[in-house]
């Protein structure tokens, strides 16, 4: 098999390519919720920025909790529908002295089948503030409103299984090589090494 050098070339750029982007991989890291800021705040505050809460209970240690629930309804249905039919025509024709007598007949029937489902599923987004007996907030609870931090990592054993195939096309494999390293000891200094 002969390969021309364009190919070789557009094949060595385009491992190459895949390769320098393989080395990292994306985490998130956890830096906290935008709730935070609402802890010191007053109720009158608090009232102000989140509106009237939808239910408010006792916190059992003299102070109050706001409640601010929402509901998500979604409903996904799936409906098919199939209509089978069936037609026959059945006819004849007699010619004699110069005249046509004919008769046909039309036989048709058909049947629709309608078949769907429909499923609902109801999601609560919640956040609890908890309120001590001077109307101050001191803590919440809530499931939304996270805040994260992309980061990349070093992956040490992706990287250097591209260097291996890499070197099928010995021109990348003398460039990744170098690079994959270069960049494997930079990531170890800054404890950027995927775990």
């Amino acid at each position: 098999m002969k390969f021309n050098n364009k190919f070789c070339q557009l094949t060595a750029m385009l491992l190459f390519t895949f390769l320098m982007t393989s080395c990292y991989s994306t985490y998130h890291v956890y830096k906290g919720n935008v709730h935070q800021q609402s802890i010191g705040k007053t109720k009158n505050e608090i009232l102000r920025s989140y509106g009237v809460p939808d239910k408010t209970t006792d916190d059992g240690a003299g102070g109050e909790v706001l409640a601010y629930e929402k509901y998500f309804q979604t409903t996904i249905t799936n409906s098919g529908a199939a209509t089978l039919g069936n037609s026959s025509t059945v006819g004849s024709a007699v010619y004699g002295n110069a005249g046509i007598i004919g008769g046909s007949q039309t036989l048709g029937s058909s049947y629709t089948s309608i078949r769907s489902t429909s499923h609902t599923s109801i999601d609560k987004t919640y956040c609890y503030l908890y309120l001590n007996p001077s109307k101050i907030v001191y803590d919440f609870k809530t499931n939304t409103g996270g805040i994260y931090d992309s980061k990349k990592c070093f992956d040490v054993r992706k990287s250097y299984t591209f260097v291996g195939i890499s070197f099928l096309v010995y021109p990348v494999f003398v460039v990744s090589l170098p690079w994959t390293i270069i960049a494997h000891v930079k990531a170890k200094k800054k404890g950027n090494i995927c775990k």
